[in-house]
């Protein structure tokens, strides 16, 4: 049985006992309510035809009790109307013969309605018999009336089918229902377990199912989620599969290659003491060199920077002590110009982790400037549980389709860059319990932002 089907039973079944038991009692209540009716109307005919039996009986008058008999006989459902005398014996049935005057009628009904002295009444088969003595000062008669109830029965029965068609068109109705409101919930759910199996086939892109059920819709939501957590965790995971074979090699052609640029560099400096004139006369060229080897030594620096991540060996240090050793690093085109914020004060940090994160904004700007006027401002502010660090410039900005993943491994919008230096600034900033983030500027540029918190704050 599907689900649909379930869901149909389910709704139907508690629809259908409800109205079968409603049904019976409706039926139940129709019927005593019709021979409720009918008695007290009996009664009442009883009371009344006795009241005007009373003077024709106390005279003998034959003629007037036929005339009230007849009229009586003239009601619908009344069958027959007997007057006895006190022992039994038939005075008139009203009719104008009177051949059965004086007989004594063979009846277990009134032979018992003789020896009480109270009115009786006897429901037998599709009869009602009533007997009701006829009293002036004592009793002088009995009054004996038969009544049909065929139409009773009759009515008892219509009701009946008009509350089994009424009942029949409710579970109709309720099926229908039923029906609909299964689907509503099955669809949905169906749907769900397409989407899980999808899941679990790897198909981690499935499409949200929205249904006019909160709960469904909930559980909806919970699914599509966790499709995306599980994406994204599988796109870390291979993320982080290829970055530790990457980082595994270069790690060691990092290492290969530091020593020959260290010796390259050394014989740079030898030659600028030993041999001026030729520095002199080979400027340019010897430029192009050191800031060869300065380029490369950086981008080594990159790699073992996102390689080796330690832990911050924290303390109080002066942010211009900072700044002035990131400086050095540097030796800044003429087209750029640099300012640092007047404002100084302790930060609770690694001092030389955050020095290459400044070092490595720094160095962003000045490719992000390239040629052109520009300048460099670096601010520092005290805030109640930060310490905030701006680097802002007016090169060429970032694309606002990559900003969402300029700090991710391997994302580099430079053409010599190593797609790293970001990563490990945000991998330094977030080992000290930071924040950094990044945003263009309305008139040009960008500006990181550092927040680095407070001693007392953790």
């Amino acid at each position: 049985m599907n689900l649909n089907s379930k869901l149909v039973l389910i709704t139907i079944i508690p629809v259908l006992i409800a109205t079968s038991l409603t049904s019976i009692i409706i039926a139940e209540f129709t019927t005593r309510d019709l021979f409720d009716s009918s008695i007290s109307k009996i009664k009442a005919l009883c009371d009344l035809t006795e009241s005007e039996m009373r003077n024709p009986m106390n005279n003998l008058d034959v003629d007037a009790l036929n005339e009230l008999i007849d009229n009586l006989e003239k009601e619908k459902n009344v069958l027959q109307v007997l007057v006895l005398f006190p022992d039994g014996r038939l005075f008139t049935d009203g009719s104008d013969a009177d051949y059965n005057f004086g007989r004594v009628l063979e009846d277990e009904f009134i032979q018992t309605s003789i020896l009480e002295d109270k009115e009786m009444m006897l429901v037998e088969d599709d009869v009602i018999h009533a007997s009701k003595p006829i009293t002036l000062t004592e009793k002088i008669g009995i009054l004996v009336i038969e009544y049909s109830t065929k139409e009773i029965n009759s009515t008892i029965q219509n009701s009946i089918i008009s509350i089994t068609v009424t009942a029949l068109i409710i579970l109709g109705i309720s099926g229908v229902v039923a029906f609909q409101l299964g689907r509503s919930i099955s669809g949905p759910i169906l749907k769900l377990k397409e989407n899980i199996f999808r899941i679990s086939d790897g198909n981690l892109e499935n499409p949200q199912v929205f249904s006019n059920i909160s709960e469904i819709d909930q559980l909806s939501k919970q699914i599509f989620e966790m499709g995306e957590k599980l994406e994204k965790y599988q796109k870390e995971m291979i993320k982080t599969e290829r970055l530790a074979a990457i980082g595994e090699l270069s790690s060691r052609i990092t290492h290969d290659l530091r020593n020959p640029l260290n010796s390259l560099k050394m014989a740079i400096d030898i030659l600028k003491t030993k041999k001026p004139e030729m520095i002199k006369e080979n400027q340019e060229y010897f430029d192009m060199m050191q800031y060869a080897v300065l380029r490369m030594n950086h981008q080594i620096d990159e790699v073992l920077g996102f390689i080796k991540k330690s832990p911050p060996k924290r303390a109080n240090v002066k942010f211009s002590e900072i700044i002035s050793k990131s400086l050095e690093s540097f030796q800044f085109p003429k087209n750029i110009k640099i300012s640092v914020s007047e404002n100084d004060g302790m930060i609770w940090c690694d001092k030389n982790q955050i020095q290459n994160v400044i070092v490595n904004l720094i160095s962003n700007s000045i490719h992000a400037i390239g040629k052109k006027d520009g300048k460099i401002i670096i601010n520092f502010q005290k805030e109640k549980k930060f310490d905030k660090i701006t680097v802002e410039d007016n090169g060429d900005g970032i694309p606002a389709d990559s900003l969402d993943a300029i700090f991710e491994p391997l994302f580099t919008t430079k053409q010599t860059g190593t797609g790293l230096g970001l990563v490990s600034c945000k991998n330094t900033v977030e080992a000290h319990k930071g924040e950094i983030y990044v945003k263009n500027l309305p008139t040009g540029g960008v500006i990181f932002t550092i927040l680095l918190p407070k001693a007392d704050v953790e």
